[in-house]
């Protein structure tokens, strides 16, 4: 026969053990659920520029429409970090961002570029990155004022002239650069310049003569009224393809003389495909890096962020953040002698 206390003592053994075991449930680390992860959190998104330019634009109207794509709505702030032609930017999202999905940013694709090739940033591997995904394509825009003397292709071969950049890693700096050196064009390049709306203002008070590093999309927007107006002249256009704005204005490569040429011109001016582009850090999550991509696609279609794009008057050309890992692949497999030739011709 089994005893009243017996039976207690069986009792209050059994509730102990199960009361340890959904002690150990709770204690366990469990992973946290993507979609109940972002609930309350704050979204940084940074841009590897000063305010007021394109990069700058992209990323604010980005931060405004992403965060409705998020499970958990989180907060969203965006961040300037401009410095070394967007090089400062791209070290501090691969190396100290926080690497839980909450954080990513604008990513200068010229950065990738030198990084490949070993120019700068050789410390990062563009390949690890988790990329986002990029807003537009885009071409870069070598433009003279209108006192230049400058006003065709055959003024930059013969007519030494004065442009304006940020720094070495910039587009500003790698683009004619490799022009002067493909070429033979004779642009000399000035350094210091903050961002395109320094660079504007030089250019009307005659400190510089024209300026490349300015994407056709930020022409549209912040230099309509020059352009407009005849005081800006746009000669050349660095792409794979022509600018919508700009369909009359000459891709560069078509002044290549020789197949060696145009494939230097064509692998760095490759870039362009993706530049307006987003990355997150290496290793973080896949669930949550699956909602970035996600999210970044389903703002890419939203209306209102598109009806805000035209009055911003910029493009929207998106690529999956898939699409832009492939591309960042063939640029970082690109042959060794190609390597050479590119780096070569971007200088340092």
């Amino acid at each position: 026969m089994v005893r009243f206390g017996q039976r207690a003592s069986s009792r209050v053994r059994l509730f102990r053990s199960a009361a340890f075991v959904v002690g150990l449930l709770m204690a366990w680390p469990w992973p946290v659920v993507a979609e109940d992860f972002y609930a309350g959190k704050t979204l940084k998104i940074m841009t590897s520029s000063d305010a007021g330019g394109g990069y700058d634009l992209y990323t604010r109207l980005l931060a405004r429409h992403i965060v409705r794509y998020i499970p958990g709505t989180p907060s969203t702030v965006v961040q300037n970090m401009s410095g070394g032609g967007g090089l400062r930017g791209a070290r501090y999202i691969y190396q100290l961002a926080a690497k839980d999905g909450t954080e990513f940013a604008e990513i200068h694709a010229t950065s990738m570029l030198d990084s490949i090739l070993g120019i700068a940033g050789e410390e990062i591997d563009p390949t690890k990155y988790v990329w986002v995904g990029s807003m537009a394509s885009d071409s870069d825009v070598c433009s003279f004022w209108k006192t230049s003397g400058i006003d065709s292709f055959a003024d930059m071969l013969n007519k030494p002239s004065i442009i304006g950049a940020t720094g070495k890693g910039a587009q500003a700096f790698t683009f004619p650069n490799a022009i002067n050196n493909v070429l033979g064009t004779q642009m000399k390049i000035i350094l210091g310049y903050k961002g395109t709306g320094d660079r504007l203002l030089a250019l009307e008070r005659g400190e510089i003569a024209g300026s490349c590093g300015i994407n056709g999309s930020t022409m549209v927007s912040v230099a309509e009224r020059q352009i407009g107006d005849g005081s800006l002249i746009p000669i050349v256009q660095s792409g794979l393809t022509p600018h919508p704005a700009f369909p009359n204005v000459p891709l560069t490569q078509s002044f290549a003389k020789t197949d060696e040429q145009r494939a230097v011109l064509e692998t760095i001016f490759s870039q362009m495909q993706i530049a307006r582009v987003f990355a997150a850090p290496p290793e973080i999550p896949p669930d949550r890096a699956k909602i970035l991509r996600t999210a970044f696609m389903a703002a890419m279609k939203d209306d209102a962020l598109n009806a805000e794009a035209v009055k911003l008057k910029v493009d929207i050309i998106p690529w999956t953040g898939e699409e832009v890992q492939n591309l960042i692949a063939r640029l970082a497999s690109i042959s060794g002698d190609l390597k050479k030739k590119v780096k070569l011709a971007i200088g340092d």
